[in-house]
This record gives structure tokens, C-alpha cells and sequence, in this order.
């Protein structure tokens, strides 16, 4: 989908789609970077939106590895499977996720990525999607998001961060990713143990 497409589905719905454009190249293998894909047996990207990201995991991904995408949007969902027609694809909200590895038959997730806008979010949909991905990650799995600066500083940025700190073992925040529009810092989050 071109950065126009991606615009127009953000003027239709503002409140779902977090992003004017695409994220860059260094956004993508930042996100996707040090968070153990090429090991990984189970992994889901939660809003792939134009698929930028999901082309850099599917990049770093054991052959073997199952991967799942959800995505709400409708017309994003239709651009992706034209652009991977391999992909395993969900047109579904992120507050299942589940019901949604329930019904695609997975196990425990190594890694979950997301692209979803926690900023915009209600404090009620950002608890909820994150039960989830704290439910559906094993021990020792990895949630990697992203933040956008300028979102930190809302009241939901702020909620989110303290709700990772709250449900999670540990939550490294990178530097900077300046090579973006607009820059955005990434949190890679850790549950404790192993199986």
C-alpha cells in the first residue's frame, strides 16, 4: 500500500490507524532486531498495517517458524494478501489474540511484534490487548512495540509505558530510531523463566 493509501485509511479512521506513513527501513530492522526471530517457533505481528515490518520478519524468520499476522482493517488486510499471498492473515482486533491462536491451533508464542498505536488507545483496550499478548507469550518470550515521540507524551503514552513496567520482568527501551517519520523509540519487553 503507498504512503497516500496509508493517509487516506488514517483520515477514515483516526482512532485506529495510528500512522501517516509507512515506517522506515531503520524502524523495521530496529523493531525486528535482537529479539530472537530466527529462533523463534511461534510468532505473531499484531498490525502489520502496510506490511513494511512484516516483510522484515519474514526476512529474519526460521523456515519452519509459524507466523501469524492480525490486522482490524479491512482494506489493509486486502492489500496484504496481495502483496503476501503466503501469509497467515487474520482480519481481526488484537483483543483476541486468544481466541485467534485458539482457532489457528498455536501454542505459545515465542515473539509477538506489534505496529498497533498504543497512544491512541483507551486504557481499557490497551489492558486488554496486553492480557492477551502477556497470556499468549511462553516464559522467556519477547513483545516488541514501538512509540512514536511525540505520542510519549499523551496521557495514554505515558499509561502504556507504566503498564509495561507493571506487566512485564523486564522493558529495555532503545535509542532513538531518528530515521523516521516521526522518530520513535522501541520497547522490547521480556517475561521471566523458561519452560
Amino acid at each position: 500500500m503507498s504512503t497516500p493509501s496509508l493517509f487516506r485509511r488514517f483520515l477514515q479512521n483516526p482512532t485506529q490507524i495510528g500512522a501517516l506513513c509507512p515506517s522506515s527501513p531503520a524502524l523495521c530492522r530496529t523493531i525486528t532486531g535482537d529479539i530472537g526471530l530466527e529462533k523463534a517457533a511461534v510468532v505473531v505481528e499484531l498490525g502489520p498495517g502496510t506490511g513494511v515490518i512484516t516483510r522484515e520478519i519474514l526476512r529474519r524468520l526460521h523456515p519452519e517458524a509459524a507466523f501469524i499476522a492480525v490486522e482490524l482493517d479491512e482494506a489493509l488486510c486486502a492489500d496484504l494478501r496481495r502483496n503476501f499471498p503466503d501469509l497467515r492473515l487474520c482480519n481481526d482486533s488484537a483483543a483476541r489474540l486468544g481466541t485467534i491462536l485458539g482457532e489457528e491451533q498455536l501454542e505459545r508464542v515465542d515473539v509477538i511484534v506489534s505496529g498497533l498505536p498504543w497512544a491512541i488507545f483507551p486504557e481499557a483496550l490497551q489492558q486488554e490487548i496486553l492480557e492477551n499478548v502477556l497470556a499468549a507469550l511462553r516464559p522467556g518470550g519477547c513483545f516488541t512495540t514501538f512509540a512514536y515521540l511525540q505520542g510519549l507524551m499523551l496521557p495514554a503514552g505515558r499509561r502504556f509505558r507504566k503498564r509495561l513496567d507493571t506487566l512485564f520482568d523486564s522493558v529495555e527501551t532503545t535509542p532513538v530510531v531518528w530515521r523516521n517519520l516521526p522518530p520513535a523509540l522501541i520497547y522490547r519487553c521480556h517475561t521471566a523463566g523458561t519452560e
